[in-house]
């Protein structure tokens, strides 16, 4: 039994390989082109030819017509497989629902709560985003408890300085990025810049977020707008402030993933946690997690961002749609 599994969204892009029962193979497609995050002017046409994936046939030794399943998750830029080379299906995967199998199966937990909190990614529901997931994870089988998000966004209102995505954490946390004058996939800088801020902001902000039933995170539209308009009140050259932006944001994500954690945990009574999303790269706010002592084991996929829904995707296809036996050690 061969599985490929295809990754990504607009961003890393990825390719995982499981034959029998276990990864044989992983790589993202930014080792290959030497770009990172695989986003760059004119990238589709690179794409196209899906590097990763040829990388790792090659890598293996496995011929196109070997593989028994591909599955890709549901917002990875079509143009990406377009070019399969066995031409089969490529079976859709609900975004969410791979970070939630690239967290739960490769744990060594029978049974979990599962976590995925993360910028956006295509809901069920057409035109519609999740950006807050949890479920129940049991043997082969993955359960959704409840479903979090909000309408699809353009990028193009911000003229493409953001990444809007109602009810989100990873866009709120995305914006506050921005207003502190990082560039894309610079949250980690965020977080670092956190601990030199004051709470002196933290009240302004937290004005434009809720926190919700079931463990929602409620950031309208209005409050993207009026978040995104602070840029006109700052001083980008003044550290201390954009410390303070910084330590507010990191505080009120802190505060709304252990707001969601904590549902997740009333509706499962699980010890196990399992827990994947941009999101979880967070590594200051999952010490925060864990001190709460919600879950007495906690497994966090490495490749917790939209590189890892590859690995979700794969995984899938094995445990979920051909039912293979799963390893727990």
């Amino acid at each position: 039994m061969i599985i490929v599994g295809l990754g990504g969204s607009g961003h890393d892009f990825s390719t995982c390989i499981f034959k029998d029962d276990r990864i044989i193979s992983f790589i993202e497609d930014e080792r290959v082109l030497r770009k990172k995050h695989s986003f760059f002017p004119g990238m589709g046409k690179e794409l196209m030819k899906m590097p990763a994936l040829h990388y790792c046939l090659e890598q293996t030794g496995i011929d196109a017509s070997e593989v028994d399943y591909c599955v890709a998750n549901s917002s990875l830029e079509s143009y990406y497989f377009a070019r399969n080379p066995w031409k089969k299906e490529v079976i859709q995967l609900n975004h969410h629902l791979s970070h939630a199998a690239s967290a739960f199966y490769p744990s060594n937990f029978k049974e979990a709560a599962v976590l995925v909190i993360d910028g956006a990614g295509f809901a069920e529901e057409e035109g519609k985003n999740d950006s807050i997931t949890m479920w129940s994870g049991n043997e082969n089988e993955i359960k959704n408890i409840v479903s979090h998000g909000g309408d699809i966004i353009s990028r193009k209102i911000y003229h493409e300085m953001i990444d809007p995505a109602e009810n989100s954490i990873g866009s709120f946390y995305h914006i506050a990025t921005t207003l502190v004058g990082f560039g894309p996939f610079d949250e980690g800088k965020t977080m670092g810049l956190a601990p030199y801020g004051t709470n002196r902001l933290y009240k302004k902000l937290r004005e434009l977020v809720e926190y919700g039933e079931q463990g929602s995170f409620v950031f309208p539209l209005e409050s993207i707008n009026a978040f995104v308009k602070m840029k006109d009140e700052f001083n980008a050259d003044d550290f201390d402030e954009r410390a303070d932006i910084a330590w507010a944001a990191q505080q009120i994500s802190e505060e709304a993933i252990i707001h969601a954690a904590a549902y997740l945990k009333s509706q499962t009574n699980s010890e196990n946690l399992c827990y994947a999303g941009g999101v979880a790269l967070n590594s200051v706010a999952n010490y925060k997690l864990y001190k709460t002592g919600l879950f007495k084991n906690i497994f966090i996929q490495p490749a917790a961002g939209d590189n890892g829904t590859s690995i979700g995707s794969a995984l899938y296809g094995a445990y979920a749609i051909a039912r293979a036996k799963r390893r727990y050690e």
